[in-house]
């Protein structure tokens, strides 16, 4: 076994992090649920401490180790950053040796690198189990950088990993993007026969070959999903998005926000995850997506001279003036709200990051001085709150509330709306921060997937690929769920061309991982005998459909190594990524 030891300091205030696995330690309180986690009636706080499942992570008071893989991090680095110390250290390294990926762990002001990765422990969904250690005595030099600065600041911390994160000049070139064109007309084609459901009359987001879906109208895809449909296409596709928008108006309660799911058959429940005591609970994400996106809605009818709807318009306006409710009633916006009274179940949290957009689109949108100072509000609240800390959480509606990438671009989309609307220099400032520790989450650099991997076969590159939380440890094709085009807009306003190259990793690895009929995708179930038989009836119930993206790009064996480089049978939220990409990106890219 090769190991590398880096001395660094162990204060009450070291905040400790790996890309995309680890922040502030993970030093938050755990409740040990089993997936899809929700928070019990008996725990909600209207004030909840950061409260995660049982991932890795350091124990409250900064005692004990964390040990993970090269594989669970988006760049292969692990640093510490100390304000007392005025001090911040990064160690990058690289991602294998041999096939064999390079051990990150941290101790008691001592970082390790370790060949092949050491780990007492071994996580997998909601959970962290023992494993008896692999040892070797074939001999290594582990190759790594170490960069020791003077830091003040997390926000100088961030910049500076921002700045760095390709320093070990791994492979980072990207794929040959598939003509734009070429995407939508596959996209379009599988989103009007597989995800338009005519029984409700809308666009439904997510497909296995059951045909199970659900209406979400926020997070996943729901109204997102059609817009980009509607602003691409042509008149089919308007129709439709149309009468998805007279539905999810359909299912507005009386406090302005909507239902978190409707079944097939048109029944709504929300997203308690059946847990007693929280049938009633919304995730306040949804509706803020809703919030936000439905002013692009209106500024392409406008742009169209298509007539908006008067019951979109109040709709509209009742759901803002309930995110005006709940800044002006508990000084926040929450996390679970009871989607009837409008009530915080569940307080904290970054979940609903995207409603200061949404709110300033509102001023913009009706000219009620009340939306753009809430949208103000709740924007600084966020910042002093939860970015100048270091982290987001409360994006996803099921892993309590881990730290993750989706709310953390929700609220830069917020940073970088108010900097627009408003043209305050501090919003673009915050937008700057925002932006370089939404870079933490982003894979920097071409992950080497095992030869009997799927993704090997395909030659896939995972640089630009997003990680989307602590807990389901893997990278994921696109943002959950947004374009990006606000990093599109940071270089554009401060031409730092290192925000065009973040918005071009991303931007421009999603298509490699769509199914199509010249290059299928095969399920993470195929075998390699049916697989060299070369017989279509043996391989045929295992290949993704055309227009297919499933989310998984995984480069951690949380799911077993065997699911390394693969994906199972079904379509996800970054088709809508896509979409998005496709609509406000690509065209714009210089």
């Amino acid at each position: 076994m090769a190991i590398r030891i880096i001395e660094t300091f162990h204060t009450p205030d070291t905040f400790v992090f790996i890309p995309a696995c680890c922040y502030a330690g993970n030093q938050f309180r755990m409740l040990k649920y089993s997936y899809p986690p929700m928070f019990r009636p008996e725990v909600a706080e209207l004030h909840m401490p950061v409260s995660i499942t049982d991932v890795p992570r350091l124990e409250p008071d900064g005692s004990g180790k964390i040990e993970v893989t090269t594989g669970d991090a988006a760049t292969p680095c692990i640093g510490v950053f100390s304000a007392s110390e005025k001090r911040g250290i990064l160690v990058f390294t690289a991602q294998e040796i041999s096939g064999r990926n390079i051990g990150l762990a941290y101790e008691c002001g001592r970082i390790y690198l370790t060949w092949p990765a050491r780990r007492e422990k071994v996580y997998h969904m909601c959970d962290t189990a023992p494993q008896d250690t692999q040892w070797t005595d074939e001999p290594a030099e582990i190759p790594c950088k170490v960069l020791d600065f003077p830091c003040e600041t997390l926000a100088q911390f961030y910049r500076v990993f921002f700045e760095n994160r390709k320093i070990m000049e791994l492979d980072s070139t990207r794929p040959t993007p598939l003509p734009a064109e070429k995407q939508f007309a596959i996209q379009k084609e599988k989103f009007n026969t597989m995800n338009w459901y005519e029984k409700l009359g809308i666009y439904m987001v997510g497909t296995d070959k059951s045909r199970f879906q659900v209406w979400q109208p926020g997070w996943t895809g729901g109204t997102m999903s059609g817009y980009p449909l509607m602003k691409l296409g042509g008149a089919l596709e308007t129709e439709r998005q149309m009468k998805t928008l007279q539905f999810l108006f359909s299912t507005q309660t009386e406090s302005g926000l909507f239902h978190g799911i409707v079944d097939s058959e048109g029944t709504a429940f929300e997203d308690g995850f059946y847990v007693k005591g929280a049938e009633h609970w919304h995730l306040i994400r949804k509706s803020a997506d809703v919030l936000y996106f439905l002013f692009k809605h209106f500024r392409l009818m406008r742009e169209r001279n298509m007539e908006i709807p008067a019951e979109f318009i109040e709709g509209t306006r009742k759901l803002a003036d309930r995110f005006v409710s709940l800044f002006e009633t508990y000084g926040q916006f929450g996390q679970f709200i009871d989607v009837y009274t409008g009530e915080i179940c569940v307080g904290g949290s970054t979940s609903a990051g995207i409603a200061p957009a949404g709110l300033a689109e509102a001023w913009r949108f009706f000219g009620e001085e009340k939306y753009l100072q809430t949208a103000k509000a709740g924007a600084e609240y966020y910042y002093r709150n939860w970015l100048s800390r270091g982290y987001t959480t409360g994006g996803p509606g099921e892993m309590l509330q881990c730290v993750d990438s989706e709310s953390a671009f929700g609220l830069l989309e917020s940073y970088v709306t108010l900097y627009d609307v408003t043209g305050e220099a501090k919003w673009l400032e915050y937008a700057r921060e925002n932006a370089h520790y939404c870079a933490s989450w982003v894979v920097s650099y071409n992950y080497r997937f095992p030869e009997t991997s799927e993704f090997h076969r395909l030659g896939m590159k995972t640089v630009g690929t997003v990680f989307a939380n602590l807990q389901n440890k893997h990278s994921a094709p696109g943002i959950c769920t947004l374009s990006g085009d606000s990093l599109l807009k940071l270089y554009h306003w401060t031409e730092d061309p290192l925000y065009l190259e973040l918005i071009r990793d991303i931007a421009l690895s999603v298509h490699q991982y769509m199914s199509t009929e010249e290059r299928p995708i095969y399920d993470w179930s195929l075998s390699r005998e049916d697989r060299e038989s070369g017989d279509p009836a043996r391989m045929e119930p295992h290949r993704l459909p055309a227009g297919f993206i499933n989310e998984r790009v995984n480069m951690s064996d949380w799911e077993g190594y065997g699911c390394i480089g693969g994906v199972f049978n079904g379509s996800c939220w970054s088709e809508t990524s896509n979409l998005l990409t496709l609509a406000e990106v690509y065209p714009y890219l210089p």
